[in-house]
Parts: structure tokens; C-alpha cells; sequence
């Protein structure tokens, strides 16, 4: 399966950093910096299958080769903290053929060139399930003589008539104005990070298939409840298959315990909503339908006993009878929908209501047939307002199972609470462990930074004395 891994850092001299060495190394070639006279020889290094230089429209065409490139870098960077490379380091799909590989690289470099950068790139693959490519660009716009542009430009302030405004005159005699810098280019901007990220997604999706494809936002954004691994790199994994310990594999059994255990609990909870949304279907319709039936049962009885002599009433008494006969029929109708709004109101306590409506419709039918009554019959309305007094009891019996019900549902959740708390303890212990374990990585790489300039001052002195 393809997963997503792209990572943007810079190279730069205040780290101790030599873009020279660090071409040579992920070239696997043999580079020499005219500035130090320093050779970084890595072209024994195994595991690099292809390395290509893309330049932009305006370098010259000298820059195609590695070490002039690099070491025109180092000459236009004269700064202790000038910035050397911004280095993109991807992990391939294992799904592409080297081919696909390569084309796909080639692919997501032709959009840097398009922006101005020389763009060195290389794919490492030692068959260790890790291929993966280092992508190594130019921090510098190339202007279109062929010269290197300034990083940044001094811009003058403004006022409303578009006049410059002056601030002082200096010792020299020269007035000085307002002025402020901006960038030559916009690569140091934050939202350029989530372009390229993006970038590189979509070229790889172009070939990944739809259940394949990658994605380069984080599972928060996502909307996806998981853990996100750490990566583990090839020393974590070679020590680990040596049956030896290893810290960041470990991490990564853990965080995937952890995701087995909430994807568990994920489905146990749409389990149990999905048998509690069927428990209120069920229930609820059923009792209501049942007391509908029972009514039309009562109606239907007392309409077959009235007495055949009925018929013989005056024309004063019959108009009586039917207006008792429709004060009845309004009762039961107002007891019906009193019910009806009471079962309503427990399925809105739970989202339910629309699952519900279908068998309201049927419902409605059911009581309309019947509250429809025959001029003739006489209906009992102590037995009405029985059945009515049943039909309650069952819509209060119906909502004392939902909540138990929802009970059961809430304590379910309290338990995932419970669970993903602990997970976040566990990831804020693991980031604070990765914290400590940068600083001590930062520390080891300032003090070997500290070295090599002991050791190149040392060598520059010695070079001077032999001189003399």
C-alpha cells in the first residue's frame, strides 16, 4: 500500500552544512568544493539507481554539471548563515515500476524548474522496502542573463501622492528614505510548504489507483480518527530485524495497537446505533399500531350490538346521538394525537424521527378509517378512553427502553473517551520523547559542527605555515 511521506528542510552554512558534500552523498559521486578544497568521495555508496540535474529557463547550461553547480552555489553564498539548498525528500510508491518512479519525480521537479530553481534530484533504493528520492533545489532566482538574483530587494515606501518619503539626511550628506525588504521570490512563503506537498500527491495519484492513492493532509484534517506512524528510517529497521531494540519501532507498534483498538470501537458504536435505531423503529411503531387497532377493534364491536330499534329514533334524538357521537370521535382523535406527538417527541431524542415517518403515514390512514363514524352507531367511550390509556402505557414503556437504551450508548462512548485520552497521553509522551531526542541530535550536530571548524582552521593554518 502507498503511504505519504514528504519532507522540506534547508541546508544551510549556520548548521555546518556543505551543499558540495551533501550533492555527493545523495548522488553517490565524487565532488570537490573549490572553496575548502575538500573532497567528498561517496561514489562507492550503494543503493543510489538514478541521479539527473533539471535546470531552469534562465542557468546557463555550465549548471547541468553537478560540482560546477554546487560550488557556483557556495560562491554566491558567502554568509556564515547563507542558505545553500532546500532539499524535498520523498518516499516512492513500491506500487511503480523504477520507470514510473523516475517519471513521476521527473514530473513533480518540472514544477520547481517552472518556478526558477536548478533542481538536483536522486532515487536511493537498497531493496529494503524504503525506495525513496532526495530532491535537492537552488534557493536563488537566476535572472535572465544568467546571473544569480538577490535574495532580497530594498523597496522604498510610498506616500499617498507616490512620492518616496524622507526620514533623515546621514553623516555623508545623503537622505535617507523609508524603505523596507521583500523577498525576490515567494519559496520562503508558508503556503508554498502546502503547494509542493500537494504537488507531489497529485503526481503520484495520477498513476496510483483510486483505492491506492495518497494524500498529503494530516488525518485530523482528514477527518480520519487515527494515529499517524513516525518514521522509522533503514538503521530503526535493520536493528530491529537484528532481533535488537529499537525505540522508533516500538513507537510504531504501539501507535498501530492503539488504531486496531479505536477502529474496534468505532464499529461497536455504529453496531449499537444501528440496533438502537432499529430497537425504536420497532417498538415504537408496533405499540402505536397496536393501539390504533385496538380502537378500530372497539368501534367496529359497538357499531355490530346496536339495537336494530335504533333505527326508530325521532328525528330530534338522532340529532343528539350524533352529536354525541361526534364529541366521542373528537375525544379519541385528541388522545390518538396527544400519543402520537409523545412517540414523536422519543424519537427526536435520539435523531430517529425520519426512520419513523413511513409507518406515520400508514398510521394516519389507520386512524382515519377509524374515527370515521356511521350516523347509526354509538360508540363506547369508556372503552375508547381504556384503549387510549393502554396506547399511553405502551408509548411510556417505549421510551423507558430508548433511554436504557441510550444509557447503554453513553457508556460506550465514556469507555472510547476513556481509551482515546490514554492515546493522547501516549502520543504527548512520544512527541515530548522525539523533542528531547532533536535536542540531543542538535547538540551532537553543533558540537561536530564545532569540530570540523576546529579542524578546518586548523588545516588552513597549517596550509599558511607551509606557505611561509
Amino acid at each position: 500500500m502507498a503511504i505519504y511521506h514528504c519532507s522540506i528542510k534547508i541546508g544551510s552554512r549556520a548548521n555546518g552544512q556543505s551543499a558540495i558534500a551533501a550533492a555527493a552523498y545523495r548522488a553517490g559521486d565524487n565532488l570537490k568544493d573549490k572553496e575548502t578544497g575538500l573532497v567528498s568521495d561517496y561514489s562507492r555508496k550503494g543503493g543510489v539507481v538514478f541521479s539527473e540535474i533539471s535546470l531552469c529557463q534562465n542557468a546557463p547550461a555550465e549548471y547541468a554539471d553537478r560540482a560546477t553547480l554546487w560550488n557556483a552555489v557556495h560562491e554566491i553564498e558567502k554568509a556564515k548563515n547563507s542558505q545553500l539548498w532546500r532539499e524535498f525528500e520523498v518516499a516512492l510508491p513500491q506500487e511503480f515500476s523504477r520507470a514510473e518512479q523516475i517519471d513521476t519525480v521527473r514530473g513533480f521537479v518540472k514544477g520547481l524548474t517552472k518556478q526558477g530553481m536548478c533542481v538536483d534530484w536522486s532515487l536511493h533504493d537498497k531493496e529494503d522496502g524504503n525506495p525513496h528520492a532526495h530532491i535537492m533545489a537552488t534557493m536563488r532566482s537566476i535572472t535572465e542573463g544568467g546571473k544569480w538574483a538577490p535574495k532580497s530587494r530594498k523597496v522604498y515606501d510610498l506616500d499617498e501622492n507616490g512620492e518616496r518619503i524622507f526620514q533623515k539626511v546621514d553623516k555623508s550628506g545623503r537622505k535617507q528614505y523609508k524603505n523596507h525588504k521583500e523577498d525576490y521570490n515567494d519559496w520562503n512563503k508558508k503556503e508554498r510548504v502546502e503547494e509542493w506537498r500537494a504537488a507531489w500527491a497529485a503526481c503520484c495519484n495520477e498513476r496510483l489507483a483510486e483505492r491506492d492513492r495518497i494524500d498529503h493532509r494530516s488525518y485530523k484534517r482528514q477527518g480520519i480518527e487515527q494515529e499517524p506512524t513516525i518514521h522509522e528510517g533503514y538503521a530503526a529497521r535493520k536493528i530491529a530485524a537484528e532481533g535488537k531494540p529499537s525505540e522508533r519501532v516500538r513507537i510504531n507498534e504501539e501507535i498501530r495497537e492503539r488504531n486496531n483498538m479505536l477502529k474496534q470501537l468505532a464499529e461497536q458504536l455504529h453496531h449499537i446505533e444501528q440496533q438502537l435505531a432499529e430497537l425504536i423503529k420497532e417498538k415504537g411503531s408496533a405499540a402505536i399500531n397496536a393501539g390504533k387497532q385496538r380502537i378500530a377493534d372497539l368501534l367496529a364491536r359497538r357499531s355490530r350490538a346496536v339495537d336494530s330499534d335504533d333505527r326508530g329514533l325521532a328525528d330530534g334524538e338522532r340529532t343528539t346521538e350524533s352529536r354525541t357521537e361526534r364529541t366521542t370521535a373528537t375525544e379519541a382523535d385528541r388522545l390518538i394525537r396527544e400519543s402520537e406527538a409523545e412517540r414523536r417527541a422519543a424519537l427526536r431524542n435520539v435523531g430517529l424521527e425520519e426512520s419513523g415517518r413511513t409507518a406515520q403515514g400508514n398510521e394516519k390512514k389507520a386512524e382515519h378509517s377509524a374515527t370515521r363514524l356511521q350516523p347509526t352507531e354509538q360508540p363506547d367511550t369508556a372503552a375508547i378512553f381504556g384503549a387510549a390509556d393502554s396506547l399511553i402505557q405502551d408509548t411510556d414503556t417505549n421510551q423507558e427502553a430508548v433511554r436504557a437504551a441510550t444509557a447503554d450508548t453513553d457508556s460506550t462512548i465514556r469507555q472510547s473517551e476513556t481509551k482515546v485520552t490514554s492515546a493522547a497521553a501516549h502520543r504527548q509522551e512520544r512527541e515530548l520523547a522525539e523533542q528531547r531526542r532533536a535536542a540531543e541530535e542538535r547538540r551532537r550536530a553543533e558540537e561536530a559542527e564545532r569540530k570540523a571548524r576546529a579542524a578546518s582552521e586548523r588545516a588552513r593554518k597549517t596550509s599558511y605555515d607551509r606557505g611561509r
